[in-house]
């Protein structure tokens, strides 16, 4: 069982401190596995990334966080797709949150820039939930 206190997730007795507050950054090139691909009645093998944490187990370990007022997060910028933006990943596992996905309505676009300490390089708009600052509530 995974619990999550501030800053830290504790694992079977273990203290692993993580910047996302509730999943464990990996060092990038150990996310990557193998996947095979058929096209054309070709085949060719990939490296991807594979999702490590479960998403489950982080809702319940914070399902007795307080309850986000979503209203301070919410976009008032005209133009702008986003209902929510800006709000920091240590809220994306809050009971609010988890609501508003369960209606099927909304998607989450995690933000952040590259972390080279873990060797993952990639665009601040294009980034993973193991690497996100933040993240972003979108309609769809």
């Amino acid at each position: 069982m995974i619990m999550i206190k501030g800053n830290e997730m504790i694992e079977n007795n273990e203290t692993i401190t993580t910047d996302t507050e509730g999943i464990y950054m990996r060092n990038y090139q150990d996310t990557l596995v193998e996947r095979c691909f058929g096209f054309d009645n070709r085949t060719f093998t990939m490296n991807v990334y594979q999702y490590a944490h479960n998403p489950m187990e982080l809702y319940e370990a914070n399902q007795n966080q307080p309850r986000l007022n979503i209203m301070n997060y919410a976009n008032t910028d005209l133009g702008e797709v986003a209902h929510y933006k800006g709000i920091p990943m240590r809220l994306r596992w809050n009971p609010v949150i988890r609501e508003m996905m369960m209606t099927g309505n909304y998607r989450i676009r995690y933000r952040g820039g590259s972390k080279p300490q873990y060797g993952f390089v990639r665009n601040q708009h294009n980034t993973l939930a193991e690497y996100a600052d933040t993240f972003a509530i979108y309609p769809k």
